[in-house]
């Protein structure tokens, strides 16, 4: 008998090694050619000095990026619409209001650094936020589980 102290036993979850990543169909790969597409028209569209027209083009890119998915994995965008719609509003809104209150924090630290600070930060929050929509959406159909939703009868 071995004996092991307390010190020498390791927990499950404290393990070195990351989990494995999981492939990508190859709808999957070319979904994820859409997304960053998207993702770098929208920090284009962060450059529009307007708010409001950026919260716009945020949430119009974004509906057509969620188009794009549904073509692409066969599913039917008007099943999924409110799903869509909601994403793409609030994207496009939380894009201008996270901006808005990063600045305000970094202005508190450096005030001089306001105008650059803008000009880097609104392309940045645009295309991040695109992003990270684009790669849940990407993840739900990835796992089939709007198919099975829909196969279900459940909406």
């Amino acid at each position: 008998m071995s004996s092991t102290g307390p010190s020498e036993r390791t927990l499950p979850l404290s393990k070195a090694h990351r989990l494995p990543k999981r492939k990508l169909s190859a709808q999957g790969l070319r979904a994820q050619r859409v997304v960053n597409k998207y993702t770098a028209l929208a920090g284009g569209s962060g450059l529009i000095p307007v708010p409001l027209f950026g919260q716009l083009a945020v949430a119009g890119l974004l509906t057509k990026l969620l188009h794009d998915l549904c073509r692409i994995y066969g599913v039917s965008f008007s099943d999924h619409q409110i799903k869509i719609t909601v994403a793409a509003i609030l994207g496009g809104a939380h894009a201008e209001w996270i901006n808005h209150y990063l600045m305000k924090y970094i202005r508190g630290y450096t005030p001089v650094s306001n105008a650059a600070g803008s000009l880097l930060l609104r392309p940045a929050i645009s295309a991040l936020l695109v992003y990270y929509i684009g790669k849940m959406f990407l993840g739900h159909f990835e796992s089939g589980a709007w198919v099975r939703v829909k196969e279900q009868g459940l909406r």
